[in-house]
């Protein structure tokens, strides 16, 4: 058969030939489409019987005990148990198979590194929280090269099972941008071939993604209700930014760049270095406010550590109440700007800052600003505190190699790299 790169009459295929071609891969690809719906409604729902697949995804039952019956064969589910007490033949039920697979998130902020290791059902199999000198990328990724296979085998994971490694990062800019965008302190990471070197350091595949979009992964494996499906989650740590999921998934937009509030200009606010004839305003501190500034550490012109803003909270001090009250004032044009653009379910706020400051800065950020959200037959407040916060962004990074290996729409899937990178990963590491 002729290479379909050839050119030229006489070596290209026939029409009958070039059907059939076309047909064999519509086969293929709806049988990869199938095994991947089964098997991401049993990793999302199960322990469940074929009986509820089917039911659930439409499949014909004949289809849904082929699948199963692979699935079995090849270890990435078990059976967990039958049902009793039902009339007619028991049920048996399925779910993943925990030892099948395991995935890494490795979230990185400024010179802090938060590392989580799931088993395929979302179980936490090991956890590593250090200090990283995130000033030089080629030291970093050296010591994350030590850290991940010492941290598998303190916990008698095999390494051969990792699916693949989810890093998380503030986003930065990269040598394409007509402008600079990056971030302080991550200027460096700018062209620095990180997750190349990760991968050929570790041998594991990697994938790449930044701090607000993994967070609002993390807060959808939380939220499995199908109302839930469609929200905002805005990020803040040293800047800010948003995290789009449409319809389950992940938005990330043409050039990956959707959601990246901490760049917009408000008249009489400063703080965004691409906005530079907008005249600053700062705090005594000298921090800037700006809605990139959101961030705490710009807020209050340092960066201090959890333990110390639960102190500031608790005596109300003044450097933190003036953040908050700067902060709420932005969250709300935040708010209606998200509303407006998208009409999320929600906006759930989270990050690296403690639980309670976000409460503190989610109830003094109302009331909002009148928008079309503003209904009468709304099933969630507008604005929410995120279910998950300091840990939104390492879980959704862990989430990122299963979610590439198993879900029937990962082609919606925003990952830095191309898909034709992404497959052979898909199929040769143990994935659905």
């Amino acid at each position: 058969m002729a290479n379909l790169n050839q050119t030229g009459a006489s070596s290209g295929p026939s029409s009958d030939e070039g059907e059939a071609r076309i047909a064999g891969s519509r086969i293929e690809d709806a049988r990869i489409h199938n095994r991947r719906l089964v098997f991401e409604t049993i990793f999302q729902r199960g322990p469940i019987s074929r009986v509820e697949i089917a039911s659930i995804i439409g499949l014909k039952p004949q289809t849904i005990s082929s699948i199963t019956r692979e699935l079995l064969e090849q270890g990435l589910i078990v059976e967990a148990g039958r049902s009793s007490g039902m009339r007619g033949q028991p049920q048996i039920y399925l779910e993943p198979n925990a030892e099948a697979g395991f995935s890494i998130g490795v979230h990185l902020d400024q010179n802090f590194c938060n590392i989580l290791v799931f088993d395929l059902t979302r179980k936490e199999r090991a956890r590593r929280i250090a200090r990283v000198d995130t000033s030089d990328p080629a030291a970093a990724v050296r010591e994350l090269a030590t850290v991940l296979p010492n941290l598998l085998a303190e916990h008698g994971l095999p390494a051969q099972h990792v699916w693949g490694v989810g890093l998380v990062l503030p986003t930065f800019g990269s040598a394409g941008d007509e402008f600079d965008f990056s971030m302080r302190h991550w200027q460096a990471w700018r062209d620095f071939p990180f997750a190349d070197e990760l991968q050929r350091l570790t041998g594991f595949p990697v994938l790449v993604e930044n701090d607000a979009t993994a967070a609002a992964i993390g807060e959808r494996i939380h939220r499995p209700d199908t109302q839930e499906a469609t929200f905002v989650y805005y990020y803040i740590g040293h800047g800010s930014g948003a995290g789009l999921i449409i319809d389950g998934y992940p938005y990330k937009g043409v050039g990956g760049a959707a959601g990246e509030i901490g760049l917009l200009p408000f008249a009489g606010l400063g703080g965004s270095q691409t906005w530079p004839e907008t005249p600053d305003e700062t705090t005594a501190q000298g921090g800037l406010i700006s809605i990139g500034g959101l961030g705490l550490a710009c807020g209050l012109g340092l960066n201090p550590e959890p333990e110390q803003i639960l102190n500031l909270l608790a005596i109300r001090d003044h450097r933190l109440m003036d953040w908050l009250a700067s902060a709420a004032r932005l969250m709300r044009d935040v708010v209606a700007i998200i509303e407006v653009m998208y009409d999320p379910a929600f906006i759930a706020v989270g990050g690296a800052l403690p639980q309670p400051l976000i409460e503190r800065l989610v109830d003094r950020a109302y009331p909002l600003r009148p928008t079309p959200a503003a209904r009468h037959d709304r099933v969630h407040p507008r604005l929410v505190t995120a279910r998950l916060s300091e840990d939104a962004a390492v879980t959704g990074a862990a989430m990122l190699p299963i979610f590439v290996n198993t879900s029937h729409n990962f082609r919606h899937l925003y990952i830095r790299q191309n898909l034709a990178d992404v497959r052979p990963f898909e199929i040769s590491s143990g994935g659905v």
